[in-house]
């Protein structure tokens, strides 16, 4: 596992103790990860990182220090605790229990399916653990109640011819028992399976090229809001997709959007850097359970950058 790697998992970690209640151990890796940071001096915007962490730290150690016995944080089950430290015991990353899997599929298993999402998408990259990566992606938008989503996944991986024959036989049969176990009425058709959907086109950037995005300007191109200038809040990034959330109060907004839509002008704000490019709308959907139910859910693909 190379250092950022490390760096990833281990704040990974130190967010899923925080999350359940285990404050000391998530304490403890924050300080560990502000270790490696310091150890090397060629990370790139290494003194923001520090600050960040810093501020992490402190706020942890007031949050600990506030809390007393009759106010303790909730405390994950012992079953819990267990299996979160054991996901991050392996260090092996071509194995199937390494960290980087073992670490995913810990987040999935507690809720934690964003940041779960992305490290499964990093792991397609890797031979050894591919097909696995892929099941637990289709497991984790599933359980999201994004059934479409998954499908339009699977589709594409079909079509991209990702895997060999005898992994996307496997990946079919899982994600087949998978809809059958949640009563979903879906069914996976292989022929014609490139037709379905429009091709997105081709992203310009290699993944590791892409600044962490907090927000968007765009243009609507339709509707009562036609040539109107937007700011959306980027609510998730993996790679070179970003998700937005657009409520369901904004009908009209949600009208002047749809799949397929290329924006030509688009403005992307990072915590360092302002630069303008192109995006493809690869999804529009209405979320249809948790406290977002009712919600739009826009995903949107990088296609160049421009300056």
């Amino acid at each position: 596992m190379n250092l950022g790697e490390k760096i990833k998992a281990y704040f990974q970690e130190a967010e899923l103790y925080q999350t359940h209640g285990l404050l000391a151990e998530s304490l403890e890796k924050f300080r560990a990860i502000e270790g490696l940071i310091k150890a090397n001096q060629n990370i790139r915007n290494r003194n923001s990182l520090l600050e960040k962490l810093s501020t992490r730290v402190e706020s942890l150690k007031k949050t600990i220090q506030r809390l007393d016995g009759s106010n303790k944080p909730p405390q994950a089950s012992p079953d819990a605790q267990s299996l979160m430290k054991e996901m991050y015991s392996f260090d092996d990353p071509d194995a199937k229990g390494s960290a980087s899997l073992g670490g995913a599929i810990a987040l999935a298993k507690f809720g934690q399916y964003d940041k779960a999402i992305e490290e499964f998408n990093r792991l397609l990259e890797v031979d050894a653990l591919r097909l696995d990566a892929a099941k637990n992606l289709l497991w984790c938008w599933i359980e999201q109640n994004y059934a479409e989503y998954a499908v339009s996944l699977y589709q594409k991986w079909r079509k991209a011819k990702l895997f060999p024959p005898a992994e996307i036989s496997v990946i079919q049969n899982y994600f087949t028992e998978l809809i059958k176990h949640k009563g979903l009425d879906l069914e996976l058709e292989i022929d014609g399976l490139e037709s379905q959907k429009t091709v997105e086109p081709d992203s310009e950037l290699d993944e590791d090229e892409l600044l962490d995005i907090n927000s968007v300007r765009f243009t609507l191109p339709r509707g009562k809001r036609e040539g109107e200038k937007i700011e959306m809040e980027v609510s998730f990034q993996s790679g070179q997709y970003i998700r937005m959330i657009i409520p369901r109060k904004e009908k009209d907004l949600i009208e002047s959007i749809k799949p397929g839509d290329l924006f030509k002008d688009m403005v992307f704000y990072s915590p360092v850097a302002i630069f303008s490019g192109e995006g493809y709308v690869s999804s529009r959907n209405e979320i249809n359970a948790g406290p977002k139910k009712g919600d739009s859910s826009l995903e949107i693909k990088i296609i160049k950058i421009v300056s």
